[in-house]
């Protein structure tokens, strides 16, 4: 069964309005996304290949577990239950940190994006042999030195998912420890 969304106005805020996820990207209705960024104790990213069948950035690494919003459903709720679908970690609400939320369009000539992306930090103590990916979702995962990772977002490589507006603001928050 396809996803229902919530539909939002151009400031975040819910209308009232649920539509199938195909038909808000259809429409190019605003809706809410989650990104939660998976470090363990070593100070590690976990890092996912995005799926080659993928309509938006196929076969890049993400550094960010995402996913959309379900109607009726919190961004924290999201997290906990895409942390649980794509990648088999459990997470509770106060395991999860708010960053930040940014605001997104992207524009492609059968479907429209736009959306809200609540960001989130998620530490856990975990090593790569507890991760269990969603083999429809993504093609891979690793996990990756922090510091790396910074390397790879300021060298802008371009094995990556173009998150820029992300990558401003994530160096400081990987950083912090």
């Amino acid at each position: 069964m396809e996803e229902l969304l919530d539909v939002l106005d151009e400031f975040g805020n819910p209308t009232g309005v649920v539509k199938k996820k195909s038909e808000i990207k259809k429409d190019g209705d605003y809706h809410r996304v989650i990104a939660v960024l998976v470090i363990n104790n070593k100070d590690e990213i976990l890092m996912q290949k995005r799926h080659p069948n993928k309509k938006v950035y196929p076969n890049l690494w993400s550094i960010f577990v995402k996913g959309h919003v379900q109607a009726g459903e919190t961004p924290k709720e999201a997290c906990i239950r895409e942390l649980k679908e794509e990648v088999g970690l459990d997470a509770f609400e106060n395991d999860l940190e708010y960053l930040y939320t940014i605001k997104e369009e992207v524009i492609k000539k059968d479907f429209i994006e736009r959306a809200f992306f609540d960001t989130y930090i998620f530490r856990k103590d975990f090593s790569i042999d507890d991760v269990v990916y969603q083999e429809e979702e993504l093609a891979g995962i690793k996990l990756v030195d922090s510091n790396e990772v910074i390397s790879l977002i300021k060298n802008n490589d371009s094995s990556l998912v173009p998150n820029y507006e992300d990558y401003k603001r994530i160096i400081d928050i990987i950083k912090r420890k």
